[in-house]
């Protein structure tokens, strides 16, 4: 994908509800699934690292749970439970000393891991982080480093950033501690209070509109403020694939 293709995904993405990362990464995230579903399940130097991550994320892997997927994860998760499979295979209870100090410490307390499970707790660990986040967390990087490159000078996106819902909090986050630039910093931060300002604002009439004395009053905008509040603190709700 192009420079030029990314700064148009990420000039699109503001002019829709809610983060514009957020939004981007989900369907980047979406293309990698798709791409990985049809045409990489049987690609030698991918099943490897789906291996060693031992499947995907709880999320990630039920993203995979869509209509035309089901050949495509039956080969996936075949060849990671095989690999499971072949872990727990060697495996032994490895007991403690019947009057050992870490038998009787761990016969008190529940929480502490069993020393003689412990080499088979290791195996069945993942060994590398779940693929799709790996490639979630790069294209996150991606589109918040177009947003900061062209938030102001040529080309700026500070009057769509400023038309927009803004970042999320933790996209927020993660922004400025990517950004280098004090005119920058001052742009994205000053659109991000005004922006935040104008949900409180709607949250302070939604609360006020909510009073037995002014419930004859028209609802506006402010009455879906609550779930943009959510969405602003913490990201978009994940919306269920089953």
């Amino acid at each position: 994908m192009t420079r030029t293709m990314i700064f148009c995904e990420v000039q699109n993405a503001l002019a829709e509800p809610g983060c514009a990362v957020c939004r981007l990464v989900a369907k980047a995230t979406e293309r990698y699934l798709d791409g990985l579903l049809w045409e990489g399940v049987n690609d030698p130097g991918v099943r490897p690292q789906i291996r060693r991550a031992h499947g995907f994320c709880h999320d990630h892997a039920w993203m995979l749970a869509r209509p035309g997927a089901s050949l495509g994860v039956a080969i996936l998760t075949h060849d990671v439970l095989q690999s499971l499979l072949a872990e727990m295979k060697e495996s032994r209870f490895q007991a403690l000393p019947t009057w050992s100090l870490r038998r009787v410490q761990e016969s008190l307390d529940r929480d502490q891991p069993a020393r003689a499970t412990a080499d088979l707790v290791a195996r069945l660990t993942p060994q590398a982080q779940c693929p799709a986040c790996v490639q979630a967390r790069r294209m996150e990087e991606v589109y918040l480093d177009t947003l900061l490159d062209h938030l102001v000078g040529k080309e700026s996106l500070l009057a769509a950033y400023q038309a927009s819902d803004g970042l999320c909090l933790p996209h927020f986050r993660q922004a400025l501690a990517r950004l280098r630039g004090e005119k920058v910093f001052d742009a994205l931060v000053t659109a991000q209070r005004t922006i935040w300002q104008r949900l409180a604002d709607q949250l302070s009439e939604m609360i006020r509109k909510s009073d037995y004395r002014f419930h004859d009053e028209e609802w506006g905008e402010e009455s879906g403020a609550w779930l943009r509040a959510l969405a602003a603190l913490t990201g978009p709700q994940r919306e269920k694939t089953w």
